[in-house]
C-alpha cells in the first residue's frame, strides 16, 4: 500500500485490509492493544461471544496476500467476514485477526479450525482480546467506542515513548513551521527496516488519520489526514523522543504542495 484500506468482497464475506509493505490497510493491529491481542489468560468465560478470533502459527515464509486469501477461503465457511487483519512487521509475523459479523461464526471457526493445516503448519485459533474498529463502525455503528479506542492507542504510544532513554532538553519537532500547512505530512530519514505497518500502527492513534504511503527507496512516507487541522494537531503532539522508534534522525513536516 501505500493505501490504508483496500476493500474487496469474496465468497460469503467482506475481507479488508492489505497490510503489506507496499499495500497496507491496518488496519489496525496493536489493535494491537485492543484489537488484536489474544487472551493470554485463556479465560473462555470472559471472552465468550467475541466476534474476532486470533490466529497464529501461520507460515511467515508465505506472502501476506496468499495468507489472507487462504484465510478468507477457509474462514468464510463459518460466516460473513467483516475484516481480516495481518501485518508483515516483526511484531505481527505469523499472526492474523479475523472478525466475523456475529458470535456464532467466531465460535464455530474456533471449534472447526483448531490445528487446521495451512501452508504446512497447524494453525491455532482462539478469541482475540477485543474486536476491531471495523466491527464497532460497520456492525454496532458506535463511533464513540472507536474514538475511545483511538485515545487508548494514543496513550499507549505515549507510554511506550516514555520508556525510552530520555535525553536532556527534548524539544518539539518544530521545523514544520517553515512549510505552508496542509493535510499531508512528510516523515523523512526513516530507518531502512521501517514498514508501512509500523507507520499505520503509530499514526492511526491520531484523529483524522487516513493512510500512509511509504516510499521505501527514499526512506520517507506521506501521512494523509482528513483535513489540515488534524495534520497540525498531530504535528504539535510529536516530539523527537516519540519519533525515535523510526530512527534517530526521523523528522516530520508538512509535505510540500
Amino acid at each position: 500500500m501505500d493505501e490504508k484500506v483496500e476493500e474487496k468482497s469474496g465468497g460469503n464475506g467482506d475481507i479488508v485490509g492489505d497490510n503489506t509493505e507496499t499495500s497496507m490497510g491496518t488496519q489496525e493491529d496493536n489493535d494491537r492493544v485492543n484489537d488484536g491481542e489474544r487472551d493470554r489468560d485463556g479465560d473462555g468465560d470472559s471472552l465468550e461471544g467475541l466476534e474476532t478470533v486470533y490466529v497464529n502459527n501461520l507460515n511467515d515464509k508465505v506472502s501476506l496476500n496468499k495468507i489472507k486469501g487462504e484465510l478468507e477461503n477457509v474462514f468464510q465457511k463459518y460466516g460473513k467476514i467483516i475484516q481480516i487483519t495481518a501485518h508483515k512487521n516483526l511484531k505481527m509475523k505469523g499472526q492474523a485477526f479475523v472478525t466475523f459479523e456475529n458470535k456464532a461464526a467466531s465460535r464455530a471457526a474456533i471449534d472447526g479450525l483448531q490445528e487446521h493445516e495451512m501452508f504446512g503448519r497447524p494453525i491455532h485459533v482462539e478469541y482475540a482480546k477485543g474486536n476491531s474498529d471495523n466491527y464497532y463502525r460497520d456492525i454496532l455503528k458506535d463511533e464513540e467506542a472507536i474514538e475511545i479506542r483511538k485515545q487508548l492507542k494514543l496513550k499507549t504510544n505515549e507510554q511506550a515513548a516514555a520508556k525510552g532513554v530520555k535525553k536532556p532538553g527534548v524539544k518539539k519537532v518544530q521545523t514544520w513551521k517553515a512549510i505552508p500547512p496542509n493535510k499531508i505530512l512528510l516523515i523523512q530519514s526513516l530507518k531502512p527496516e521501517t514498514t508501512n505497518g509500523d507507520l499505520l500502527e503509530f499514526f492511526e492513534a491520531y484523529g483524522g488519520f487516513i493512510h500512509s504511503r511509504l516510499v521505501k527507496a527514499r526512506n520517507l512516507s506521506f501521512i494523509e489526514f482528513e483535513n489540515e487541522a488534524s495534520a497540525t494537531s498531530c504535528l504539535e503532539d510529536l516530539t523527537k523522543e516519540k519519533l525515535e522508534q523510526f530512527g534517530s534522525d526521523a523528522l516530520v513536516t508538512y509535505a510540500k504542495k
